[in-house]
């Protein structure tokens, strides 16, 4: 499939979930799927179990990156965070060969820093989910990095984040 049309097609059927509360300050989160990705209806309604298994059997997509942002999704709303994390890690690196100067690919790359940002707020790595929704707003500023950061930044005053840096160092 051409760079360009793979794109296209996914920004044009994006998807927006909220990830399953842990408590009430996790709703605040939002993660992004891509629509007509193999899985991505099972996720949205809920089926985790049934998109997972489609997203690791179905070997021919494997390397496709709507497949690795949608099973980082079923991963996190599964509460896989270890799995969830390597995930959004790998749909990251898969926009690497493409070209960063496309607002798209800016866009898909920011949605997955967030979406990882939010795999590690779950791992309690508190300054790694950070710089994650940091990343992702540096990246390309649009809602739901915005909020995803705003949210992180009410959950976790400036003065503790200062202390969990220093320790981190």
């Amino acid at each position: 499939m051409k760079k360009t049309i793979f794109i296209s097609s996914i920004l044009a059927t994006l998807l927006l979930t909220t990830a399953n509360p842990a408590s009430a300050a996790d709703a605040k989160f939002k993660v992004a799927v891509v629509k007509g990705a193999v899985g991505s209806v099972d996720i949205t309604k809920g089926e985790l179990a049934s998109g997972i298994e489609k997203l690791t059997s179905n070997t021919s997509d494997q390397d496709f990156y709507a497949s690795k942002m949608s099973l980082c999704v079923a991963y996190l709303q599964a509460r896989y965070n270890d799995k969830s994390e390597s995930t959004c890690t790998a749909a990251i690196n898969s926009l690497e060969s493409l070209p960063h100067a496309n607002s798209k690919v800016r866009y898909l790359t920011a949605l997955n820093y967030s979406n990882r940002g939010v795999a590690r707020y779950r791992k309690n790595l508190l300054t790694a989910a950070l710089a994650d929704f940091k990343a992702a707003v540096a990246i390309d500023q649009n809602p739901i990095t915005n909020a995803n950061l705003a949210s992180m930044r009410k959950l976790l005053p400036a003065a503790k984040v200062e202390t969990v840096a220093e320790l981190a160092e």
